[in-house]
């Protein structure tokens, strides 16, 4: 059933003090747009409804992708630009599908201003909070708690299917596995064009520490391997591993590796920092950098060998090694 984006009154008197929230499909960004609210904690929320009024939240972030699926067909107009806000005080606890059918360029935002909240966990262990299967979504602003060998996010691009999250932003979250959680963000086939900036990941350590846990992971490349993303000031600590995979059979291609600090950990040490190895063309560029630790293979350093990445311009507390220079900064890529 299609629920219209209107309610029983003719007149919306709107948001006070928000010019052009009048009106029956409520507050917009954009003329086509949609902006839909989810806090299940609130005390005015609802299972069902359109979700465009901030005093009647929906209960759940599926139920705003299914509403903004079935209005689009409905209409057969376009939602590009819509936006579902989780407010500030929702503990979300679901697994999350945003399936090819629904709108491009639609940003799910947690609405804080850089605080631990709203939290987002799995409906159970060793479920996934989203997964990503439409491009250019935007993803910011949550502290995802995803324990148990769960991930936090899964992007895919699956060769004879729809699904594409290719051109995904997940930017400004915080990621924490709680000692058990798998992956924080896991490419599952080739997604192009991802950016991933201003992120902090920490605790993501399998459960029974198996060592299979990775802050950034890709777990299929059956077709080809993530291609020009982009990966950015993030922070990456108390990690199994931060990025690579399982095997160092996949990896990312002519993607861009800038201003992120790899930690080789306290109580969780690090065995993959930043390994590379596994990318089918490689010539990826790392610079910019702090690599703490040992700078080197057996400190979980890999460039991709048949087509060599470009590590030059990093930081490195490493200086005995010879790929680094007295003063600190890399010169050549990480070698055995």
């Amino acid at each position: 059933m299609v629920l219209p984006q209107i309610r029983l009154q003719p007149w919306y008197p709107g948001q006070m003090g928000v010019p052009g929230s009048d009106i029956s499909r409520g507050l917009r960004w954009s003329p086509t747009s949609l902006v839909l609210y989810v806090d299940e904690n609130h005390p005015g929320a609802i299972a069902v409804g359109d979700g465009t009024d901030p005093e009647h939240p929906l209960t759940t972030i599926q139920t705003a992708v299914n509403n903004l699926i079935a209005f689009q067909t409905s209409t057969s107009s376009s939602l590009v630009g819509s936006v579902i806000v989780v407010g500030a005080g929702a503990t979300i606890a679901e697994d999350v599908v945003v399936p090819a059918t629904a709108p491009e360029g639609v940003t799910l935002l947690g609405s804080t201003n850089g605080g631990y909240f709203p939290t987002w966990s799995p409906a159970a262990s060793a479920g996934t909070c989203l997964t990503l299967r439409q491009q250019d979504w935007r993803v910011t602003g949550f502290e995802f708690n995803f324990t148990g060998n769960s991930t936090a996010i899964q992007l895919d691009w699956v060769p004879g299917s729809s699904y594409n999250a290719s051109g995904a932003v997940i930017d400004s979250n915080h990621f924490s596995g709680w000692w058990s959680g798998l992956y924080g963000i896991a490419f599952n086939g080739a997604p192009y064009n991802v950016l991933i900036a201003n992120n902090e990941f920490n605790e993501i350590r399998s459960a029974g520490g198996a060592g299979t846990a990775f802050a950034i992971c890709t777990i299929d490349s059956s077709e080809a391997n993530a291609y020009q993303c982009r990966v950015l000031n993030n922070w990456f600590t108390e990690n199994e591993n931060h990025i690579g995979s399982i095997a160092a059979d996949r990896s990312f291609n002519c993607s861009l590796f800038q201003g992120n600090v790899f930690y080789e950990g306290e109580l969780i040490p690090a065995t993959l920092m930043l390994d590379l190895r596994g990318g089918s063309r490689g010539n990826n560029i790392v610079v910019g950098n702090y690599f703490c630790g040992d700078y080197s293979n057996p400190g979980g350093y890999y460039a991709n060998a048949g087509s060599p990445d470009n590590w030059v311009g990093n930081f490195a507390e490493d200086v005995a090694e010879g790929e680094v220079s007295d003063s600190g900064i890399t010169v050549l890529p990480p070698a055995a």
